[in-house]
């Protein structure tokens, strides 16, 4: 970890300030930060110096200086952490995962060469509860696997993962390897999940998720409530993900629906 100096590069010189500009002051220091974030001048780690030595050195007040530190942070380049040892730290880059098709986990970090892993937390058979049972068309009398993981990115602890499966297209799944892709998994079944249902939330972590994905008690969690189906229709998962939103982003790529031509007689 580097522990920053105002008197030395990459901090220094600082911006001018002074003069017009069409940008509030907090705004172009924010600027500025984020520009040396971008361009590898400032490194995940980075310790920024205390607030009210870089208000003084840019000669602004230090309700201007948050707010800009504030914007900056809202953006995912630092972060701002409390107590004995806290300070404005720069961020490591959010793990991006791409929700316009059905990879799964695994084969999206492999695609940005980033190590996946799993920790399972549990993995039992049992009767379901009415959200998932009804999640997955299932009959009073049917069965799922629940599979609760923590899934990791080169170490990183980043989404807990609650996953159901009914259980009768898919026996003795919970005695298969279940550290790796559980898509991969159903495909050894012949039943891959090919299109999905999803809904994407925000929510505060509880004390347990909070717990387990190693965040502060209420921290915000994205979470993706998913329902899966095989090619033939079948509905073979039931998912909640909870995503931590300080690593990880979500990207969708969009397509305008084309717009009729009226024609006039």
């Amino acid at each position: 970890m580097r522990v920053l100096n105002l008197d030395e590069p990459p901090l220094a010189p600082q911006p001018e300030l002074g003069g017009h500009s069409d940008q509030p002051v907090h705004a172009r220091i924010a600027h500025w930060l984020e520009n040396l974030v971008v361009s590898g001048e400032l490194m995940p780690g980075d310790k920024l110096p205390p607030e009210v030595e870089i208000a003084t050195a840019l000669g602004v007040s230090r309700m201007t200086l948050r707010q800009a530190l504030s914007a900056v942070e809202a953006k995912g380049f630092i972060d701002r952490r409390r107590g004995r040892f806290g300070g404005s730290f720069v961020a490591a880059p959010r793990f991006e995962l791409d929700h316009a098709a059905l990879p799964g986990f695994t084969e999206q970090m492999r695609r940005i060469d980033v190590a996946p892993g799993a920790m399972v937390l549990r993995a039992s058979t049992r009767r379901p509860d009415i959200v998932v049972s009804k999640a997955l068309g299932l009959r009073r009398t049917d069965y799922v696997h629940e599979i609760q993981r923590v899934r990791t990115a080169n170490g990183e602890s980043i989404i807990l993962e609650e996953a159901y499966l009914p259980a009768e297209p898919f026996p003795g799944l919970i005695s298969k390897d279940l550290h790796g892709s559980l898509y991969a998994v159903m495909r050894d079944y012949g039943l891959s999940p090919c299109t999905a249902d999803e809904r994407i939330e925000a929510a505060p972590a509880t004390l347990e998720q909070s717990e387990i994905l190693g965040l502060a008690p209420a921290s915000p969690l994205l979470i993706i409530v998913r329902t899966s189906y095989a090619d033939n229709g079948l509905p073979v998962e039931f998912s909640r993900d909870y995503l931590r939103s300080d690593r990880t982003a979500i990207r969708i790529k969009s397509r305008a629906e084309p717009t009729p031509v009226t024609r006039l007689v």
